[in-house]
């Protein structure tokens, strides 16, 4: 095979490599469709956290019709220093509440609610007075309306657009007593059958927790101020409608809407998947299966008007700024708010909540997520899986992430557009999980093949090397065939020797696994300077002349310089090269420890450690094998002529490593002898 060829078949692409990745990718695609059908708990908390990033990224504004936006009358820090702790006495909210219906205000919700009677009252203070001390108060001068502040509160209550504000409660909660008296909405289902005009899918109350029976009956109108947050704590959308006891019951902002727009029925729009809708007049509310409104918060926080309950009460407010408005009353004051969090706030009122769920209403600016968007977001995972799966089974990685991060950005944008220009959620989440996902696991893949095929290129290297290596060896045994194994014993001397010197502190940085390697690789070049040598030297079988020894002793440099060329065509910036080790071997091996050396007569530690390693192998070999010009000596014999030029001929630090295994040479002497 040639060289082009093995090159070829070395750099050729698996042909089942596209197959795997598009399977691969495909399996991805497949798992993260059925994520986004099932939505464990993990992912939903991260949707929850995309949405909110996705409100917050955009500033959410109101669009459509802009009618009044509802105020907020704040019973505050100062409305408390000056009229006093709450609660107030039922007549001074009755005289709130007057002076508020005076104004003009056209729909009242109160975020609040009186489940006990005043205490504070005349009447009840006389009949305390009377059982605690015996004491008679004498209120026959007070008119009788004005000895009871629950009666003042009512009147005022059955005088004025007025929502009253409960809560229901739900299983484990029990009901209150007092004979609750709710004001269930008139609902006429469309699309769907109801229960006696009860859509199906409904929260279901089990009971309520409300004002008293005089205050609940006397109020007009009435609506739950519950809000459910999602699994995070995160109040992100509220139900507008509940069921409780075979009716439907409206939530306080519209409730207060209704008022205020003079709408006593509601029709309620739904499908076989749930309920979809609920219609206003002529205001389409969209909602989910279990009539929950995603809230449409305003960006600024608190944007509405505040007045506070303390200018109410003094007369500093013009008519102009109630007249006509939908009205919340609540409280700010520490102790009384009841905060919420939100995608856009931590704490934020209850009555800032209903009030915007109210502006949301008034304004027509909604944000829905239909029934088809959850086929939509499963359409865009196996879109983006497939694409995202050929286009990097056809491109490298780094194009690929730049496609793929192109893509994200895209849909991330598009997702924004849809909520903030169309009131339209649509979550990115699975889409972008997908992608990233696709990009980590198939780039994994393919790393994991080029990996193999690196493996497969350095083997295929190695063994090229190794081909190099004893082919130029082999070369030299043709000019010497005498030598026999002696290169091949020689590598095993070599590596026994680094190996025992890698264990010890002094050498163990500098001899790791793969420089031994390429000392063992490297050893049998150390006598290839010899083809250089005439062969009436290199053959002779007596003594050299002084003449022909100097001579002789040029293979050092024949060696060193026919490796260069090499080097300088195989690349001299190749760190740890087999050809580095072999022109450094081949050069230094028979320089001496106290100078005497050559081919520069180099003394200590000057010379190369890998020159001193195989001065000891090849000087061993040479001993203990017969030559032309003399005898074989024993290993004992050979050892002791080693351990004798200690620190003249050889280093001492490596004559006694080598005294420590040098059974181990006689082992290799005795596996690989002469033929």
């Amino acid at each position: 095979m040639t060289f082009l060829a093995v090159r070829a078949a070395l750099l050729a692409k698996p042909k089942n490599i596209r197959g795997w990745i598009f399977l691969a990718g495909l399996l991805v695609t497949l798992l993260m469709a059925v994520m986004t059908v099932w939505k464990p708990v993990f992912f939903r908390f991260i949707d929850y956290k995309t949405y909110d990033t996705l409100v917050r990224s955009g500033g959410l504004s109101p669009a459509g019709t802009t009618p009044p936006s509802p105020v907020i009358v704040d019973i505050d820090e100062q409305s408390l220093a000056r009229f006093g702790q709450w609660p107030w006495p039922r007549y001074h909210v009755g005289l709130l509440l007057q002076k508020i219906r005076d104004l003009g205000a056209s729909g009242v919700g109160l975020d609040m609610v009186f489940p006990e009677q005043d205490r504070t009252s005349l009447g009840v203070i006389r009949e305390e007075m009377l059982r605690e001390y015996g004491i008679s108060i004498d209120l026959s001068r007070v008119p009788a309306n004005l000895t009871d502040n629950d009666t003042i509160l009512a009147a005022a209550l059955s005088r004025g657009p007025f929502v009253l504000g409960y809560s229901f409660l739900f299983e484990g909660k029990e009901p209150s007593t007092g004979g609750c008296t709710l004001h269930p909405v008139p609902v006429a289902v469309i699309g769907m059958e109801g229960a006696d005009g009860v859509p199906e899918g409904l929260f279901r109350a089990g009971g309520a927790a409300c004002s008293l029976g005089m205050l609940s009956r006397a109020a007009p109108a009435s609506g739950f101020f519950n809000v459910i947050p999602d699994d995070d704590g995160v109040i992100r959308r509220i139900p507008l409608l509940m069921e409780y006891q075979g009716r439907v019951y409206p939530s306080l902002a519209l409730a207060a809407v209704m008022r205020s727009t003079g709408v006593g029925q509601l029709v309620v729009q739904a499908s076989p998947q749930g309920l979809e809708g609920i219609v206003l007049d002529k205001v389409r509310i969209p909602v989910d299966a279990k009539a929950n409104l995603l809230i449409r918060f305003e960006n600024s926080g608190r944007h509405f008007t505040r007045i506070p309950a303390l200018d109410i009460l003094l007369d500093r407010v013009p008519r102009a700024a109630l007249a006509g408005k939908t009205v919340f009353v609540g409280s700010s004051a520490v102790g009384l708010e009841k905060l919420h969090a939100t995608p856009l706030s931590p704490a934020l009122p209850g009555a800032e909540i209903h009030a915007t769920v109210a502006d949301n209403i008034m304004r027509k600016s909604f944000l829905s997520r239909p029934g088809w968007v959850p086929g939509l977001e499963l359409a865009l995972v196996l879109f983006f899986g497939i694409a995202s799966t050929l286009l990097l089974n056809w491109v490298r990685s780094l194009l690929g992430l730049g496609f793929i991060v192109l893509a994200g950005l895209g849909l991330w944008l598009f997702c924004g557009w849809l909520l903030h220009g169309q009131g339209l959620f649509v979550s990115p989440l699975f889409p972008l999980i997908t992608l990233g996902a696709n990009f980590s696991f198939l780039t994994l893949i393919k790393y994991q093949r080029e990996e193999r095929t690196v493996r497969t290129r350095n083997r295929e290297l190695v063994v090229m090397q190794n081909f190099t290596i004893q082919c130029l060896a082999a070369l030299t045994e043709t000019r010497d065939s005498e030598t026999g194994r002696h290169i091949e014993r020689c590598q095993h001397y070599v590596k026994t020797l680094s190996n025992h010197l890698a264990s010890t502190p002094r050498f163990a940085g500098i001899l790791d696994e793969e420089t031994v390697d390429l000392l063992y690789r490297s050893a049998s070049l150390h006598d290839i300077g010899k083809v250089g040598v005439p062969d009436r030297i290199l053959l002779k079988p007596g003594r050299l002349t002084i003449d022909e020894y100097q001579e002789m002793k040029k293979h050092t440099l024949y060696g060193r310089e026919a490796i260069e060329r090499a080097e300088h065509l195989y690349g001299r910036n190749v760190k740890d090269s087999f050809l580095k080790f072999g022109k450094v071997i081949a050069y230094t091996h028979h320089e001496k420890w106290d100078g005497s050396g050559y081919p520069e007569g180099l003394a200590g530690e000057n010379i190369p450690l890998f020159g001193r390693i195989m001065a000891i192998a090849d000087v061993y070999d040479a001993l203990i094998c017969r030559r032309r010009y003399k005898p074989s000596f024993s290993h004992e014999e050979s050892v002791e002529i080693i351990a004798r030029n200690k620190g003249t001929h050889f280093d001492p630090t490596l004559v006694e490593a080598f005294l420590e295994v040098s059974e181990e040479f006689r082992d290799i002497a005795r596996h690989l002898p002469d033929e």
